[in-house]
């Protein structure tokens, strides 16, 4: 019930939020508003990539999932890089996509200078916060490489279609075809990557270091690979509909 509960809140929030920043690209035309967002959205997930959360999701015959947190925030970063790919194509969501990595890169930075600087008085209320390497640096990785492959499969999806239809009105017949595909193969393709990184080979590298630390078993990791393109194939596919109000308020303007 949880989830089905937080997945209608995610439904409504995200169109309060199309409706909103399609309006400002309009209006501006320029992608400042699309990209605040963006880098706004990675923030949140790197932080969530840290808690791996019970997902019941018999509401879609899927059952319990086990995923980290991160999963409900990052299916929309590539919704946003797919509104600013349909109207200033591809090389805009490279630059955006490179804009991203490094306030991330920033973000890290500064807030190891935040935990490590002496506290004043009192308790420190940055004690237990932590950066985890493992995470970080995979969160990255599959950042990057994802990321890209979505700007590069949804634009071709695109030129793909527009050889084939003899009219530029029928973009509404074809619009999900390129949103839904280019999603379902980027997502999976960050899972795929930024799991085994993040809880099986990089903690064996950091193993080398601190003993303490030890990769989690393969079983859960393949797990937690189910359990992240289960819930981010679900997301990306419901925010369709918000892609066609893009479109149309794109169109309309």
């Amino acid at each position: 019930m949880e989830t089905l509960i937080i997945s209608i809140g995610i439904f409504i929030t995200l169109g309060i939020f199309t409706y909103i920043v399609a309006k400002h690209t309009v209006i501006t035309n320029s992608y400042y508003g699309l990209l605040a967002s963006y880098i706004l959205f990675l923030t949140l997930a790197q932080f969530f990539a840290t808690k791996i959360a019970v997902f019941n999701l018999d509401f879609i015959l899927l059952g319990v999932v086990y995923a980290p947190v991160g999963v409900i925030v990052f299916p929309f970063t590539l919704q946003i890089t797919d509104m600013v790919n349909e109207k200033f194509g591809r090389q805009a969501v490279y630059n955006m996509i490179w804009i991203g990595l490094v306030s991330q890169i920033l973000m890290v930075i500064f807030i190891i200078f935040a935990v490590y600087l002496p506290v004043a008085d009192g308790p420190d209320p940055f004690s237990g916060f932590a950066i985890i390497p493992a995470i970080t640096l995979a969160s990255w990785t599959s950042f990057l490489i994802s990321e890209r492959f979505d700007a590069w499969i949804y634009d071709n999806i695109r030129e793909w279609i527009r050889n084939r239809t003899q009219n530029d009105d029928d973009w509404w017949k074809y619009l999900w075809i390129r949103n839904v595909f280019s999603d379902i193969l980027s997502l999976g393709l960050d899972s795929i990557i930024f799991v085994p990184l993040a809880f099986y080979f990089f903690p064996i590298i950091q193993g080398f270091i601190d003993t303490a630390i030890q990769p989690n078993d393969i079983g859960f990791v393949l797990e937690l690979i189910l359990g992240q393109v289960a819930i981010k194939w679900f997301l990306g596919v419901i925010d369709t509909p918000f892609m066609y109000l893009t479109r149309w308020i794109y169109d309309k303007n």
